[in-house]
């Protein structure tokens, strides 16, 4: 399991400008400790209060990979090989990479040996080039603002294995109206969850109107 940091820090703010953390919620960076890479997903950051007049106090949430826990690899998208991570099975592009991720994701089974499983929190997130995603049948999980405020149009799924797609995971994606709304046909073999709780039907999940998001 990754480990999970949490911290608060206090920032002075000066007139009308708004201080906030260096970091934001969605990066995915590498942070060296002790001479050694650790993969780390910024889950929140919040602003909590003021602690005195202009000076701020933020908390910050990061879930953190040991370098064992993780895996650099290359993926080929739209013809140009763009440096991924797969962390415990789960797939995404550093923040500092997120643009090379451009036209159609084809999310594989294995990246230079390393089994993927599905897409990691905020593995995608804010990827503007990104246009379609097409899930392997081996791919079986889609977490939290996965592909949010990416700009893909278009998912595909294996309608044959049940695809379990966090409610958040794509959230603000505009291009995507199938997700925006209720539609007007069932999407066989997606499934969506929130929190550890999975809605198995499509009519179960129209009755708990949990497919709008």
């Amino acid at each position: 399991m990754p480990h999970i940091i949490t911290y608060t820090e206090e920032i002075e703010e000066h007139g009308y400008c708004q201080q906030r953390p260096e970091l934001k919620t969605g990066d995915k960076y590498l942070h060296e400790v002790d001479g050694k890479q650790r993969l780390r997903i910024v889950l929140s950051v919040r602003f909590d209060k003021y602690v005195w007049e202009n000076v701020a106090q933020w908390t910050t949430v990061i879930e953190e990979y040991f370098e064992e826990e993780y895996t650099l690899c290359v993926l080929s998208v739209d013809k140009s090989d763009v440096p991924v991570f797969v962390a415990h099975g789960m797939i995404g592009v550093l923040t500092c990479d997120k643009d090379k991720i451009c036209g159609e994701l084809v999310i594989p089974p294995k990246v230079k040996g390393t089994i993927v499983k599905g897409v990691a929190r905020y593995g995608f997130f804010e990827c503007p080039n990104l246009t379609k995603v097409v899930f392997s049948p081996m791919v079986v999980i889609a977490y939290e603002y996965a592909f949010a405020k990416s700009g893909i149009e278009d998912m595909a799924f294996n309608e044959e294995v049940a695809v379990m797609v966090h409610i958040t995971a794509v959230d603000d994606c505009e291009r995507l109206p199938k997700f925006d709304r209720i539609f007007d046909r069932p999407f066989p073999g997606l499934y969506l969850m929130r929190g550890g709780e999975i809605f198995q039907t499509w009519e179960e999940n129209l009755r708990k109107d949990h497919f709008i998001i």
